[in-house]
């Protein structure tokens, strides 16, 4: 039985996408500074499409997590944790898949502030929540 998409159903959705947002670039963040750790000339970065660019280890190592975080909302094995769980596994995989788009915002514009730095990561994670959640209320 599918729910009709209304405004509740689309800010939580939203919400949601915008929190896991936030915590994949947390992750991608701290996977940065353990791989930056173990290998000194590793440029500290949370995008994994520009980290394959800059330095590649660390760029296989975020793809291959982030693979995992889509992997881990995949699975659901029964009828009723399929129908209760589809927009939560809905907003995980399309977040993710949006971060490797949105997180490359922040190259965009090179600018030596680091409040614009920080601003345009916030910023990209409100735009990949919402992007999300959106597609996973009306898709």
């Amino acid at each position: 039985m599918e729910e009709k998409a209304t405004s509740r159903i689309l800010g939580w959705n939203v919400l949601t996408g915008i929190g896991y947002s936030f915590i994949l670039t947390i992750i991608m963040g701290v996977l940065a500074l353990i791989v930056k750790a173990f290998y000194p000339p590793t440029v500290i970065q949370i995008s994994p499409i520009a980290s394959l660019i800059i330095s590649p280890a660390l760029g296989i190592i975020q793809l291959i997590v982030l693979a995992l975080f889509i992997a881990f909302v995949s699975p659901l094995r029964s009828k009723v944790a399929e129908s209760n769980l589809r927009q939560v596994r809905k907003i995980g995989i399309y977040t993710s898949l949006g971060y490797l788009a949105f997180s490359l915002l922040p190259f965009a514009f090179v600018v030596p502030y680091i409040q614009t730095y920080i601003g345009l990561i916030i910023t990209f994670n409100v735009l990949n929540g919402s992007f999300g959640g959106a597609l996973a209320t009306f898709f």
